[in-house]
């Protein structure tokens, strides 16, 4: 498969071609990240001293990592299955499950029955495996009957919401909507301990990061990916199991929201089953403003490590600045606009560039 994947153009869509989009500087895309978050947090910092504080810094990298391993998945999502519309839109419910099914089993809610006492690491091993599960769920269902991955994923948040609602009420033994407190090391480890200086989740986003750009860009599958991404027929004629790469992308996509959930619930110290309501807006910025093209076959993990730090200093300059949610969401909409009309116009620059080198 090695030698086909080498000889069709992986980024192709329609008359598209990935050599031409190779030939832009992607490079420059994560120059201009790093400019842009130099230039906010000098701005930022203007109009709120204690932003550049350490506790601000070590909050806003806490922040980034749980976003950013997040976003790892859906890049990997947006990647392989742009070209089928493929997005994920159950990240912020699977986050809440996998937080909740963590906390519920664990057993040492206070103040709560406590039905099931299970080790820490083997609670959140359960709660990854479920994330997981239901990502290769949705995975199966695009996959084999060919729906939109859009509908899919849609359905599929609501269905993990309710079963944080379930899961929240099993452990605490009431249906109050309050959510499950605790106490555990492995989850401060996870949410509040630091490696040295640096937060314990921001060295593990970066060792995901690394793992995860290799597998891009070393491995057959990582290959296949791109390859899937820019045209499903291509895949399918260089002996791509179409299907089941389908499956496994979703499945990455839910245990990495999954481990997020865990982040954000060590994070807190309490699960609760409206827990990362709107986070898939968050996730999504994360992947198409790190240079991850809505219409697949395009994308950098690089860039998705800089736009996660991007929207999590975004986020905390304007909590800083006491700005009002409804103009940060307004704002944050906006910047999501303007990376997809980029993203237009870099594919626009690249079938230009195919045209006038044939």
């Amino acid at each position: 498969m090695s030698s086909l994947l080498a000889q069709i153009p992986g980024r192709q869509r329609g008359g598209g071609a990935p050599r031409a989009g190779r030939r832009l500087p992607l490079q420059g895309q994560q120059l201009a990240l790093v400019l842009l978050i130099a230039a906010l947090a000098a701005g930022f910092a203007s109009q709120a001293p204690e932003f550049l504080s350490v506790d601000s810094i070590e909050n806003l990298l806490r922040s980034a990592s749980m976003f950013g391993i997040v976003g790892l998945g859906m890049t990997v999502v947006i990647i392989s299955c742009g070209s089928l519309g493929g997005i994920d839109l159950s990240v912020g419910s699977m986050m809440a499950l996998g937080g909740a099914i963590g906390a519920g089993l664990l057993g040492t809610a206070f103040t709560a029955a406590n039905p099931v006492k299970l080790p820490a690491a083997l609670a959140m091993l359960m709660a990854l495996l479920v994330t997981g599960l239901l990502g290769a769920v949705s995975g199966l269902l695009i996959a084999r009957l060919k729906l939109a991955p859009f509908a899919v994923t849609l359905g599929m948040m609501s269905v993990a919401r309710g079963l944080t609602y379930l899961m929240v009420a099993f452990a605490i033994g009431s249906s109050n909507t309050a959510g499950i407190t605790f106490s555990d090391p492995l989850f401060d480890w996870f949410g509040l301990n630091n490696f040295g200086p640096i937060p314990s989740i921001t060295v593990l986003f970066l060792v995901l990061a690394a793992l995860i750009a290799f597998m891009l860009k070393a491995t057959a599958f990582g290959r296949s990916l791109f390859v899937l991404g820019g045209n499903a027929e291509n895949a399918r004629l260089a002996g791509i199991n179409v299907r089941r790469t389908i499956v496994i992308v979703f499945a990455i996509s839910g245990l990495l929201a999954g481990l997020g959930g865990l982040i954000l619930t060590g994070r807190l110290s309490s699960a609760s089953p409206l827990a990362a309501t709107g986070y898939e807006l968050e996730v999504i910025m994360v992947a198409v403003i790190g240079g991850t093209s809505l219409s697949g076959g395009r994308g950098s993990i690089v860039g998705t490590v800089l736009a996660a730090i991007l929207v999590s200093e975004i986020d905390t300059g304007l909590d800083m600045m006491n700005v009002p949610s409804f103009n940060q969401y307004l704002i944050k909409g906006t910047i999501l606009v303007v990376a997809v009309v980029m993203d237009k116009v870099y594919q626009a620059r690249s079938s230009r560039m195919l045209v006038q080198s044939a």
